[in-house]
């Protein structure tokens, strides 16, 4: 019965992201954002959701990719349970009271309770050893979780002059480069001078004591950040939207895996 289930599935499942469950055994959440209106699709509000090209890149990869909706923290020692790895992929701004700072006119819209779940979402990875992944906030809430800071807004807060850091290009183009620590285990996966894409306005200020920088972008700013043994990584760019025409950024996913 399961057979056939399977086999009329498969009709439907592209052959570029097709799912042999015999090779690709490593479960990856991926934390989900909130679309708080009410689409054409759905009449209902607070709808989660997790990006496609991220859900493909982690199948190339050979993962399996699974959203996580923000829950109750009382259930995260569950849910991670049943996981092998977590992507903390990108979304709002990170609410400032986090990291005890009041907000300032240019902070952009935030999302507390999605804050509250991945704090604690990461807090218990780190604690249990289960490898994590950061992509642009993702890299800002890892290092906030780890007790770090982010600058609420680089160009309003950020003492040095910075090059654009919110591109007006297409979102999968790549505008500008980042330095990459020969030491760090990113290194290994893209090489250096990584010609990157970039799409935020927040990023990480004072860094958390159990990270280490792996990549700067030419003004300074960090773009890259992991631990000693890579089981936390995070980048501020989306090598999700890159991967497609840039293959060296899928490297990055499978590293990841392979690291589980």
């Amino acid at each position: 019965m399961v057979n056939t289930i399977l086999k009329e599935a498969d009709l439907f499942c592209p052959n570029s992201v097709r799912i042999n469950f015999t090779i690709y055994p490593k479960v990856i959440g991926i934390t989900a954002d909130t679309f708080f209106s009410a689409t054409a699709v759905i009449n209902e509000k607070s709808m989660d959701f997790i990006p496609r090209p991220l859900v493909e890149g982690i199948l190339k990869a050979g993962g399996i990719p699974v959203g996580l909706p923000h829950i109750p923290k009382e259930e995260i020692n569950g849910l991670i349970a049943r996981l092998d790895g977590i992507i903390f992929p990108g979304g709002p701004d990170v609410d400032p009271t986090f990291m005890g700072e009041e907000p300032i006119p240019s902070l952009g819209v935030t999302n507390r309770e999605r804050d509250l779940f991945e704090i604690a979402l990461i807090r218990t990875a780190v604690a249990k050893k289960v490898p994590i992944l950061g992509i642009c906030r993702g890299a800002q809430i890892i290092n906030v979780a780890l007790g770090g800071t982010v600058y609420q807004d680089i160009n309003a807060q950020y003492p040095g002059k910075v090059i654009k850091h919110h591109q007006s290009s297409p979102g999968g183009q790549p505008t500008h480069f980042v330095s990459v620590d020969h030491n760090s285990k990113l290194f290994q996966a893209i090489g250096d001078n990584a010609f990157v894409n970039s799409r935020h306005h927040q990023a990480i200020k004072d860094l958390s004591t159990e990270l280490k920088i792996a990549a700067t972008a030419s003004d300074g700013i960090i773009e890259a950040v992991e631990n000693t043994d890579a089981t936390v990584q995070a980048v501020q760019w989306h090598p999700e939207n890159m991967w497609q025409e840039y293959p060296r950024q899928l490297q990055i996913f499978r590293d990841f895996i392979d690291r589980i």
